[in-house]
């Protein structure tokens, strides 16, 4: 019988997949990669690496292909943070690491030192030199009250979320791997540069 290695982390993985894919103009998770579907590409790069997964959609939505746990928001239209908060209400967990679906290679080197950084803060979010990753950071629980005050604002900006909480900014340079999958442009780019490998 083989064993089965346990999870390098106490944390659950918030995968949100629940954007309006606009200027992709269909739904980014499902876009081949080349030869399975984008999200299941995100997922197989952190595969292991959390005790729990939890995948953060909009409300009506569902990946049918994938095992783990889907979290509908609990609105329509309230943009990120709205996932963020679904996935940590949920969670068994004390932090997550949330991970947005359009980003198809993560370097499991550069998690562990994320999820370092988040020790004794709320948050621990990565700058390039193109700014902060929202979508690609260490939350805390601790989080979820300053979150639904914020909503209930009608801010919905990840970003005002940080000088409410113990963020912990980490400069990262700009690493080669990290790029989103936003347009058919740089869904095009992607796929020349997975053929060249």
């Amino acid at each position: 019988m083989t064993a089965v290695a346990a999870p390098l982390y106490p944390l659950t993985l918030v995968l949100l997949a629940g954007g309006e894919s606009r200027r992709m103009a269909r739904d980014k998770a499902r876009l081949p990669a080349p030869d399975r579907p984008l999200i299941e590409r995100v997922l197989a790069q952190v595969e292991g690496l959390f005790a729990e997964i939890i995948v953060s959609v909009s409300p009506g939505r569902r990946y049918e292909f994938l095992s783990h746990r889907q979290v509908p928001d609990s609105a329509d239209g309230l943009g990120p943070m709205a996932g963020i908060l679904a996935g940590l209400k949920v969670a068994r967990f004390g932090s997550a690491f949330v991970l947005a679906c359009d980003i198809p290679d993560v370097a499991r080197g550069f998690v562990s030192g994320l999820i370092a950084a988040a020790e004794g803060f709320d948050i621990a979010v990565p700058r390039t030199s193109k700014g902060l990753e929202p979508l690609l950071a260490v939350y805390g629980k601790t989080v979820i009250g300053s979150i639904e005050r914020l909503l209930s604002e009608g801010k919905r900006s990840v970003l005002d979320l940080f000088p409410l909480c113990r963020t912990n900014v980490v400069d990262v340079g700009d690493p080669a791997w990290l790029r989103n999958i936003n347009t058919p442009e740089e869904y095009e780019i992607f796929l020349r540069t997975i053929r060249k490998r």
